[in-house]
């Protein structure tokens, strides 16, 4: 792809691309850009939009097209009020539906478009409902098709989009260049209502016609109603359309080749089997989630869409009809002998809804393990979701800006979760409270190690606002080149490992505006006894004192070419850890094995985990003597050889389980802080009895 000299930059600066980024930019790199830019306006542009809309609609002109909307589609005005159809309802009202002439996006258009990035202005203009097929999915964009001019095009993948290859979307398309992203309000269908769409869609050509001309597009209720009537629609708690539950029962003549079948086809999951009787979820939408802390345990979430019993000689599909169609072609089923409408699943005496989950593990987790897993995913995910009560933005990522106007959006959200929390409803049932404050680096009374950061670590993102300036990077290199620069193999492999791992840490834990003189024992003392396992391969003795000698060296170097005091205020931390920092390498390798064992060993099933900073306080016999955080002591059970080396004052942070005898086992990789560690979170060492 090229552009002229001559010709208007694609930057969207209004100068010809000689004068502009020609010069020096590569065209694909521009695009990148303007593809970025555009998608940071989008937002905003549809914020005041919908602040439009609001101030020149009234309630009854609302209730009107409200009324109209849900008689041309076949839905109730109550259903069109619900979650799974309130944007495409907006999407009609506003960028369809003609008054007077025009929509309400033309009119919108006409008042505020000079403002607007010309090419965001000719997106939103041609916004219209269409459908794609999906041909390929990759991990940051899908390839979809036109299925009747077999016309491709690229969109980009949000977070919570989990599609697969077959599906069609019905939505419309926001173009952003040589890509696009989808519009609020898409319907996502199953690969068997393809046929049926493409008869639709050929009785239909003012679809393709609708985008470049906004006269044409009258046909919008009309495809929203086939949908409703096929019962294609992945929307809702039992998609439109898909008002009743099914049980159809099949005669089960060859159970042998029926199983191949199953377990041929990745969508089917064993739930129960117990002799004759075998429970198999389908699901075609499943998410992943590894615990390095548990021995690497894979934490597997399914989202039913139905259920396949096996008993006797009878085989019992359970689901909506869409679904049932689906399985049933999946396993060659011929004709059902049964069908009857049912409430719940017989598995579960559950109803089966938008986002029933089935949640296993590899290898299999003790359940007090795997509730406790489950919770710390949803936290984990709800840290990293962007959230319109932050403006579309990740809780994280909030907390990490200096905007005083998201964190104070961020607090209010907190405070309603936390809220939420104590009565026992929405979200906050689902999600470890006790880690979001910390992890936010936000004010809390708990003891953890992410309090000795000011700002939450940020990884894998390249926007310059959450990331340190290339200056301190340059820093490091220099220094590495400097300290190795003809010295032996052995040499250049203990600067290269250290500081690789410290400019990863230093990279994500600071800001642009960030300077040397600015980094605190607090921050040096969580990449040494945190950090650093997530990014070292083996965490040994040899590397706690390459780590304390290299760091010390670096210091001084910073101090002789940037005029810094680092190594003075450093100094002290590194004599406290000398001794400390290796032994505590070398027995969270004791403690490991010690956890696998109790992980995975039958006979010390917990009855209650948790996991929290336990600071020790002595010995006894069995073990440990350690004060939770609310103050109560307790026992927990560890080698004699660990036992003689942490005295008081040191912090032993994992998951603990308390089992039948009375005691507390770990049952996940601990973090061990020696007690200068205790000390900068604030505990009172010495004088914790």
């Amino acid at each position: 792809m090229s552009v002229g000299r001559n010709e208007l930059c694609p930057c969207g600066s209004g100068k010809k691309y000689k004068k502009c980024c020609g010069v020096v930019t590569p065209i694909a790199e521009l695009r990148s850009r303007h593809e970025q830019k555009l998608q940071k306006e989008y937002a905003g542009w549809v914020e005041r939009l919908n602040h439009f809309v609001g101030g020149n609609v009234t309630s009854e002109t609302i209730q009107e097209a409200r009324s109209r909307f849900s008689a041309e589609v076949g839905l109730t005005e109550e259903e069109v009020t619900r979650p799974e159809w309130a944007a495409h309802f907006f999407n009609w009202c506003v960028l369809d539906v003609r008054t007077g002439g025009s929509t309400l996006l033309e009119n919108y258009i006409k008042q505020h478009g000079r403002r607007m990035e010309p090419d965001l202005r000719r997106a939103f203009a041609d916004l219209h409902l269409n459908v794609y097929e999906i041909m390929e999915v990759e991990r940051d964009v899908m390839t979809v098709q036109q299925p009747l001019t077999l016309e491709k095009h690229y969109i980009l993948r949000s977070n919570s989009l989990s599609v697969m290859p077959g599906q069609i979307i019905v939505g419309r398309l926001l173009n952003l260049g040589l890509r696009n992203m989808l519009f609020s309000g898409s319907i996502i269908l199953q690969p068997h209502v393809k046929d049926s769409l493409l008869e639709w869609l050929k009785e239909h050509p003012e679809v393709e016609e609708a985008a470049a001309d906004t006269s044409k597009r009258v046909y919008t209720t009309a495809l929203y109603r086939f949908i409703v009537q096929f019962g294609g629609t992945d929307n809702g708690q039992a998609g439109a359309g898909q008002s009743s539950l099914l049980r159809r029962t099949y005669p089960l003549q060859n159970r042998e080749q029926l199983l191949k079948a199953i377990e041929a086809n990745p969508a089917f999951e064993l739930k129960k089997s117990d002799g004759t009787k075998e429970v198999w979820v389908y699901a075609t939408r499943k998410e992943e989630h590894l615990f390095p802390a548990l021995k690497d345990a894979l934490l597997e979430l399914y989202e039913v869409q139905a259920e396949v019993l096996l008993e006797d000689d009878k085989l019992y599909l359970e689901g909506y009809a869409p679904d049932l169609e689906e399985v049933a072609q999946l396993l060659l089923l011929l004709a059902y002998e049964q069908e009857e409408e049912i409430r719940v699943l017989t598995s579960t005496g559950s109803k089966l809804s938008k986002g029933t989950l089935f949640i296993t593990s590899q290898p299999t987790l003790p359940p007090k393990v795997l509730q406790w897993a489950v919770q710390t995913y949803f936290a984990e995910k709800w840290l990293v979701t962007p959230h319109e009560a932050l403006e579309e933005l990740a809780p994280v990522l909030v907390a990490a800006t200096d905007s005083k106007e998201l964190h104070a959006k961020l607090e209010s959200l907190l405070e309603q979760l936390e809220q939420d929390h104590k009565v026992g409803q929405g979200l906050a049932r689902y999600i470890r409270m006790d880690m979001l404050r910390p992890r936010l680096s936000l004010q809390n009374d708990s003891l953890h190690v992410n309090n000795l950061l000011t700002r939450p670590l940020i990884e894998g993102l390249p926007e310059s606002v959450y990331t340190v300036h290339p200056d301190r990077l340059a820093d490091i290199n220099r220094f590495v080149q400097e300290m190795t620069d003809g010295k032996s193999e052995a040499t250049v492999k203990k600067y290269d490992e250290v500081m690789n791992n410290f400019r990863s840490f230093v990279r994500g834990a600071f800001g642009p505006s960030f300077t040397w003189e600015q980094l605190r024992k607090e921050d040096l003392a969580y990449f040494l006894v945190h950090d650093i396992y997530t990014r070292a391969d083996a965490v040994t003795k040899t590397l706690a004192t390459n780590l304390l000698s290299v760091m010390t060296a670096f210091f001084k170097w910073l101090d002789k070419h940037s005029k810094t005091s680092l190594h003075a205020n450093m100094q002290s931390l590194f004599a406290e850890l000398k001794e400390s920092l290796p032994e505590a390498y070398r027995m969270r390798g004791l403690l490991e094995k010690a956890a696998n064992q109790n992980l995975y060993g039958q006979a010390t099933v917990p009855k209650d985990v948790a996991e929290e900073a336990l600071v020790v306080l002595g010995a006894d016999a069995d073990g440990l003597v350690v004060k939770r955080p609310d103050g109560e002591k307790m026992t927990l059970a560890v080698a004699a050889d660990v036992k003689d080396v942490l005295t008081s004052d040191w912090i032993v942070s994992g998951l603990v389980g308390k089992g039948e005898d009375g005691l507390w086992r770990l049952y996940g990789t601990p973090e061990l802080y020696p007690p200068v560690i205790a000390q900068l979170l604030g505990v009172r060492t010495g004088v914790l009895v």
